[in-house]
């Protein structure tokens, strides 16, 4: 690998990590520095500047790549600057696709929701045919560290598909939804960045989401020689569904993605038999819709959800409960009057709302004159301990934010194990 120059790690964690490893193999005497917006950067073997050093570098024309993390926005400022000034710009998923992906086909899957269980879904549909997959991408390996595979399962944020060099031979995508704001600057902009995947010059075949199938942007974006792909039989359909319904895949938003999947493994050459395999031994992921039974109550960690849409979904899985429910994290500017509306029609009795964005439903659940016994809580120990006096209001309780987690906690992992930790702490009498 040529690179003239240095390069420049933009953001500190496991993909920045996988891209120093990669380039310690290919560009051993390169020299790497590392930046980010706050805190350290523990990057092995690589220096750590400030933004504002960065542009220094820049300015001398030392730098010869680029390397940001998803989480990155490529509309920062300092992003624009080194674009400008002719640096490349990349990320760790196109050099994978550029230098390590060989002859792996590659299943890509994205949508503001739904994603993980899908990948999840069309991975474990995969394996039981018989087929050498893998996951990576968003969820599972970084693509850098992936081994060597028949087909990658990689599924992918809007941070990862908006400079997206990668031609992917299956596309999943499961709804479109409004999302990530504070990234892309704004809404038209998540919508036009998503899309990049379909926007594709080679052809691939493609599966969509029942709201995805509808959505004029999603059909706009479409290329003429990208290819549908075939549905199962009407018995394969009634089979699927009979099998979901002895699984662990739970909810009507999941019998969306069970679709999605099957078409794919359909798509890839597993059988009828191997994908009801699949769903019959699908374990979900963890931290989405995740039940434990604590002190006669059923706990529902959802922490992976980081949008109202994703909320209600968790709601309408669980119709005849009386629910308790946990809500509100870091502000991406989203709506919640459609996720009030929603809870106007569920059976949830209790609502703890967190910061920052939990204010918001309060006031939308006021404004809709919503009968709920609502509060506001600083963080999520304040919100177990007063949910725990009022224990009689519900039979289940499920942290499903609605919101990402990074103003409390380091990703929705911590966040909801802490909330399970708590559960047990407060709930076991």
């Amino acid at each position: 690998m040529q690179i003239d120059g240095a390069v420049v790690l933009y953001g500190a964690g496991r993909e920045a990590r996988s891209t120093r490893q990669f380039l310690s193999e290919v560009a051993p005497l390169t020299k790497v520095y590392v930046t980010v917006d706050s805190g350290d950067a523990d990057v092995q073997d690589c220096t750590q500047i400030s933004p504002a050093q960065l542009q220094t570098l820049i300015d001398k024309k030392e730098v010869g790549l680029l390397v940001r993390s998803a989480g990155v926005s490529i509309y920062k400022p300092e992003l624009i600057a080194a674009q400008k000034a002719g640096v490349e710009i990349t990320t760790n998923i196109n050099l994978w696709a550029k230098y390590r992906r060989g002859d792996a086909k590659v299943v890509a899957v994205t949508g503001t929701k739904g994603k993980s269980t899908t990948v999840k879904l069309t991975e474990t549909m995969l394996k039981c045919a018989g087929l050498d997959a893998c996951l990576g991408g968003n969820f599972g390996v970084a693509p850098l560290d992936l081994d060597d595979h028949d087909i990658i399962v990689m599924e992918l944020s809007s941070y990862q598909v908006a400079d997206l060099q990668l031609q992917p031979d299956y596309v999943g995508f499961t709804n479109l939804f409004p999302e990530h704001v504070d990234w892309h600057g704004s809404l038209e902009q998540y919508y036009h960045d998503k899309m990049n995947l379909l926007r594709r010059e080679g052809r691939y075949g493609y599966a969509l989401g029942s709201q995805a199938a509808v959505n004029q942007k999603v059909q706009a974006n479409l290329p003429k020689y990208a290819n549908e792909l075939p549905g199962p039989s009407a018995e394969m359909v009634a089979a699927l569904h009979g099998t979901m319904r002895q699984s662990k895949l739970k909810g009507p938003h999941n019998a969306d993605n069970m679709m999605i999947a099957a078409k794919l493994a359909l798509g890839l050459g597993a059988s009828e038999e191997a994908i009801l395999e699949g769903l019959k031994s699908f374990a979900p992921p963890a931290h989405r819709l995740e039940e434990h039974q604590i002190g006669g109550l059923t706990i529902v960690d959802d922490s992976i959800s980081t949008t109202p849409e994703a909320t209600k979904a968790a709601l309408a899985t669980y119709p005849d409960h009386p629910i308790g429910l946990i809500v509100g994290g870091f502000d991406r500017e989203q709506d919640y009057h459609d996720l009030a509306n929603h809870i106007r029609t569920s059976s949830v009795t209790t609502i703890a709302c967190l910061p920052n964005t939990g204010h918001r439903l309060v006031e939308a659940i006021a404004e809709l004159g919503i009968e709920v016994d609502i509060f506001e809580a600083d963080n999520l120990t304040q919100a177990m301990l007063e949910l725990a006096k009022k224990r009689e209001q519900f039979e289940l309780l499920i942290l499903s934010p609605a919101a990402p987690s990074y103003n409390h906690f380091r990703d929705y992992v911590e966040r909801g194990e802490k909330f399970v930790e708590l559960a047990k702490e407060l709930f076991i009498s």
